[in-house]
């Protein structure tokens, strides 16, 4: 019998929080699941953790694989399940007791392809819920709009989402490790013909470590990804029928990826993607309304105009805190 909801559970070197992620799927209320653990080559505890697991429960799936990133971890678990829908859960996060029942049960009435849950935010510094989607139904193009548009976080998007939706294989890149989430999410976006929201309560918490929170400053090998998922993205919707309808969501897209840079203090090629800002900022006055982007239009346009008077106030915001070096 095809269980109701596959979790998919990427593991790599958590095994201090791995326990209270399993535990939670676990005491799903929903007990029709089936819980696919895909150990991403650990070299800690953690597969004997999902092992001791699994001898407990016989719904827990063990993928052991070598290290090849979270984007084929994910794509290894989405091939070895058999439920009508997939839930994606990263080792250290956790799940409501009946998110999977309440996220099936709203998929099943709508019809939905992908149902998109409220989440809260647990880091040191305390617990936050982000701004959720608007509308309570999204069909594909409107889906990308808003993604592209909204101070969203990409990779905490789509994760309840119909199997069938993977029956061709999306692109994964193994070497992508930044911005592989915002790649896959657009692309599940558009092979969907009906997104829904669900408002109830939030329903996953997504875990920031400490170490997480202390990690500033950017590698090359991190800066080359920032500049490379626009590109991806702007390569597949060009390649769309509809194309034309994405075009200032491309902008949006490269436009945000550009400014994390600013904000990380990344100088190399500074003046040239502020001179993309600025223009952008002058054809799509809306990018203002971004919470993060307004704080910092006066430096953009400076350093496209100036850019040794952009690098002095740089140094100024990297001083003041409010750009991290």
């Amino acid at each position: 019998m095809q269980p109701s909801v596959s979790v998919i559970i990427p593991v790599y070197n958590i095994e201090k929080h791995l326990e209270k992620c399993l535990d939670s799927v676990i005491g799903q209320t929903l007990k029709d699941i089936e819980i696919i653990v895909v150990n991403d080559g650990s070299t800690d505890n953690s597969l004997d953790i999902i092992t001791q697991y699994a001898r407990k429960d016989s719904r827990i799936v063990i993928v052991d694989k070598p290290n090849e990133g979270l984007a084929y971890a994910r794509k290894s678990g989405i091939e070895a399940a058999h439920g009508k829908y997939v839930q994606h859960l990263d080792g250290d996060d956790f799940l409501e007791p009946d998110a999977c029942e309440l996220l099936f049960k709203r998929a099943e009435e709508t019809d939905a392809d992908i149902v998109i849950m409220r989440f809260l935010i647990d880091s040191p510094r305390g617990q936050k819920e982000p701004p959720f989607w608007t509308q309570d139904e999204y069909n594909n193009i409107s889906a990308i709009h808003t993604m592209a548009h909204e101070d969203y976080r990409w990779n905490l998007v789509f994760l309840f989402q119909r199997r069938d939706l993977h029956a061709v294989p999306i692109d994964y890149l193994q070497n992508l490790t930044y911005g592989e989430d915002a790649y896959q999410s657009i692309q599940i976006a558009y092979r969907s013909k009906k997104i829904v929201t669900l408002r109830d309560k939030p329903l996953y918490h997504y875990v920031i470590r400490e170490s997480s929170v202390t990690q500033t400053g950017m590698t090359r090998k991190k800066t080359e990804n920032v500049l490379l998922f626009p590109n991806l993205i702007e390569t597949f919707l060009e390649g769309t029928p509809e194309n034309r309808q994405f075009t200032e969501d491309i902008v949006y897209i490269r436009f945000r990826a550009y400014f994390l840079l600013l904000l990380k203090n990344w100088r190399e090629g500074m003046t040239e993607r502020c001179r993309f800002m600025a223009e952008s900022l002058a054809k799509y006055p809306a990018l203002e309304q971004l919470e993060e982007v307004r704080r910092f239009t006066k430096l953009i346009r400076l350093y496209a105009r100036c850019p040794w008077l952009g690098k002095l106030y740089t140094n100024y915001y990297v001083h003041k805190g409010k750009i991290k070096a």
